[in-house]
This record gives C-alpha cells, sequence and structure tokens, in this order.
C-alpha cells in the first residue's frame, strides 16, 4: 500500500473510533488502524499503541500498547513521546522510571504538546522528593553518581548543593557530569567536588547501600 493508501486507511480508523463521518465502532476502527499500522505508517503505529494501552476496540495490552509507541518515539513523534513518558511515569505496560519519563515529557513539551510542560514540572517534582528520601538515608562518606543523578554525597555541602538543585547531574558524550550555573547563568562542568574535593565516582542506580 502506498503512502497516500495507508494515510487514508488511517482517516477511516480515526472516523470510526471518533465517530466523526461515520458510526463509532471502535471495533471497526481499531481493524483499519491494524492495516494502516502494517502499512509502517507512523501515526497509525503510534494510535494503535493507544488503543492497546487502553483497550480501546482491541484487547488491552499495555505491554504490546508500550512496544508500538516505542517505535513512533524513535521517530520523534511528539504525541508518542509523552504517551510513553506517561507510561514510564506510572510504571504501565514498562517498569516505572521517573528519569526516562521525564527525558521523553521534555521533549513532548518543547514540540508544544498541550499539558506536557506541566507534567514535566509534577514528575521532576517526584524526582526531586526522590532524590531527598535517598539521600538522607543513604551516609555522607563518598560522591557517587549513576547514569541518572547523584545517589550520594562526600560531604554536608554537596548535599545540601544537591538538594537544592544548585549542583546537578547531566549526560554528555563522555557520561553523566557533574554542572553547576555559575554567576552569569552559564553551565561549568565540575570534575570533583567544590566544597571537599571528592571526585565522583560512577556507580549503579540500583546500588543497595
Amino acid at each position: 500500500m502506498s503512502d497516500k493508501g495507508a494515510e487514508s486507511t488511517y482517516d477511516i480508523a480515526i472516523g470510526y473510533i471518533t465517530g466523526v463521518g461515520r458510526p463509532q465502532d471502535a471495533a471497526e476502527g481499531a481493524k483499519y488502524m491494524k492495516i494502516a499500522a502494517d502499512d509502517g505508517y507512523m501515526p497509525a503505529i503510534r494510535d494503535l499503541g493507544i488503543l492497546y494501552v487502553n483497550g480501546t476496540g482491541v484487547e488491552k495490552d499495555p505491554v504490546k500498547g508500550f512496544e508500538l509507541l516505542m517505535k513512533a518515539v524513535k521517530e520523534m513523534d511528539p504525541r508518542a513521546m509523552y504517551h510513553a513518558s506517561v507510561m514510564y511515569w506510572h510504571g504501565i505496560g514498562v517498569e516505572q522510571d521517573l528519569y526516562e519519563a521525564l527525558r521523553l515529557m521534555g521533549f513532548a513539551a518543547g514540540m508544544r504538546i498541550q499539558g506536557a510542560e506541566e507534567d514535566a514540572e509534577r514528575i521532576e517534582a517526584e524526582i526531586d522528593e526522590m532524590r531527598r528520601k535517598k539521600l538522607n538515608a543513604r551516609p555522607i562518606l563518598k560522591l557517587e553518581i549513576s547514569d541518572v543523578d547523584i545517589e550520594a554525597c562526600c560531604c554536608k555541602d554537596m548535599y545540601d548543593a544537591a538538594l537544592s538543585k544548585e549542583i546537578y547531574l547531566v549526560e554528555s558524550y563522555k557520561g553523566p557530569v557533574l554542572m553547576k550555573e555559575d554567576d552569569k547563568g552559564e553551565e561549568v562542568l565540575l570534575p570533583k567536588c567544590p566544597f571537599c574535593g571528592a571526585e565522583p565516582i560512577r556507580v549503579p542506580r540500583d546500588k543497595v547501600y
């Protein structure tokens, strides 16, 4: 089927699902959505994933829905990014991962998906609370970082800076690195703790303390 043919099939699917221009019939819409998705039409792959997540016109299968959504995410589809982020956020069809949820929601927000900016702020607030709890529960002995966050602090000043997000972790081409902003608001790389001189040690994010 040509791209134009797949698009037409997709439009038929949307008509049945929404009841616009056709009798509303979710199962019939899902049937046409599968045809367009099987032909590789990316909006259909994305929306078929959403149908599986919600159980609309198909048997509910969040795992399959997530897999379909991620195909569209790889093509930088902003709506797919939003829905995949929500699944990571709440652990639906995939293991919960707030950091991945925030990353995808940030992309969706940057592409002006409605509600994404507010949801990104909610996810970030949950990460901040999770960071506070884990740093409170871990000894202040070594500066340890994972691929996503500061996992343990070397001194009280670093602890305070991590909680206030004065010092934070970013992903670079060399891997995760510590950063802060200078007086001009420009990011500065920190190869070691600016307070006690401890160098960061890379650890798994699921390290048991």
